[in-house]
């Protein structure tokens, strides 16, 4: 298991997918742009802005709640840094009525847990 440490940008909670910002600092992920739905990790750890936040790219991370196991799990586009089973994202993406981000950021493997497997951001065009 590869941990990494940040300094965070904003306050980061235990359990949010975050990007790398240009500055270098991490940031709560968001799929409305490719920058920002460049999953780099999950936190293991909450942080202040400036604080060294811990991150989780690659290795098993075990507080969730209510998670189906063998489902994967995307950056949410209404909430930076949650992350969501597909159904919930496919509702998301109705409701913003424009593009997003589809990012893979794990598999469940246990109802609380995820095995963190980041995959590249890709663009879903909105087409009403």
């Amino acid at each position: 298991m590869a941990v990494v440490s940040f300094q965070a940008g904003e306050t980061i909670a235990n359990g949010d997918a975050v990007y790398v910002g240009s500055n270098g600092f991490i940031y709560k992920a968001s799929a409305l742009s490719r920058d920002q739905a460049s999953v780099v990790g999950v936190a293991l750890e909450s942080g202040s802005n400036n604080e060294l936040v811990r991150v989780n790219p690659d290795f098993l991370y075990t507080s969730y709640s209510s998670l189906i196991p063998g489902d994967y799990q995307y950056l949410s586009i209404a909430t930076s840094g949650s992350v969501v089973d597909y159904e919930t994202w496919s509702s998301e993406f109705v409701a913003l009525s424009g593009n997003a981000y589809l990012t893979q950021v794990g598999r469940a493997v246990t109802t609380s847990g995820i095995l963190v497997e980041i995959d590249t951001p890709n663009l879903v065009v909105y087409s009403p």
